[in-house]
């Protein structure tokens, strides 16, 4: 009598687990078809940052930095970058991206560079040109009373977190787009016709040498002077006399486009003969 009675408790548990047994052989038939494999196909792998489309012929130019690449202090609003547009060789229009901030040091172009929207637009690219490091350099300055060994300790040390953020982002433009050439546009010394600046040029002509130092540790990365032509005298200066104006900002857009490949330069004029006398 006590083992039919076990057997009673215990025939509903058995049932429901051959019940169970067998939805959850269902259910896994019915995810998989005849042949054992997954029914449907796969997502799709996530797909990676594109590009932009670009018509035949058509250049594409990225800007990225601080106000140098923004264009601040130019009477006319174009900056380097606008003024560099029409002096690239003629045969297929010309797409310009300006990301230039006004105020933004070398970390603030660090940030930039890791979005993906610069990611795509670095991809596109035919041309990069990187304005940084300006800032960093004139904000190292001790205002007040710093010393002398407290102001060449800052400029140390911001220097070496320059250098640091200035790799970071050619590391990942080249990331980006492997072949573009990428053009570093150097430093200039606004104060050097007045005797109280604060920045030494000597100070300028080292940073600007880590920069060329840098960009020779990547492939196709190239330094554009730019101390020369505001040295001695504040003619190419906006009235802020700290940025370039009209005229100055044409005159790196002219140095950026001899740095330039011969098939992105607007070809020379060429010149007639003249008349041989008889």
């Amino acid at each position: 009598m006590a083992r039919s009675r076990l057997w009673l408790w215990h025939l509903p548990v058995f049932v429901g687990g051959l019940g169970f047994l067998f939805l959850a052989g269902a259910f896994s038939l019915a995810l998989r078809g005849s042949l054992g494999k997954p029914l449907g196909t796969p997502p799709p792998p996530p797909e990676a940052a594109g590009s932009i489309p670009k018509a035949k012929g058509q250049r594409y130019v990225l800007v990225l930095g601080d106000s140098l690449a923004r264009g601040t202090g130019d009477e006319d609003g174009q900056g380097f970058a606008q003024r560099l547009v029409p002096l690239l060789r003629p045969g297929g229009p010309v797409e310009l991206a300006n990301l230039g901030v006004d105020g933004a040091t070398s970390e603030d172009v660090r940030q930039l560079s890791e979005s993906a929207n610069v990611a795509t637009l670095a991809r596109s690219a035919d041309v990069i040109v990187v304005s940084m490091g300006g800032n960093d350099l004139s904000r190292s300055v001790p205002r007040g009373s710093g010393g002398p060994v407290q102001i060449v300790e800052e400029i140390g040390r911001t220097r070496d977190r320059f250098a640091e953020n200035l790799r970071f982002v050619l590391k990942r433009l080249r990331e980006a787009n492997p072949s573009a050439p990428i053009f570093l546009v150097g430093l200039y010394n606004p104060f050097s016709a007045d005797r109280r600046s604060p920045l030494p040029s000597a100070v300028i002509a080292r940073w600007n040498g880590l920069i060329q130092e840098t960009a020779l540790s990547f492939p196709g990365v190239f330094l554009v002077p730019t101390f020369d032509l505001f040295q001695g005298g504040a003619e190419n200066l906006s009235v802020d006399q700290f940025h370039p104006n009209g005229r100055g900002y044409g005159m790196i857009a002219e140095r950026l486009a001899q740095a330039l490949p011969r098939s992105f330069r607007q070809p020379l004029p060429q010149r007639t003969a003249p008349a041989s006398s008889r």
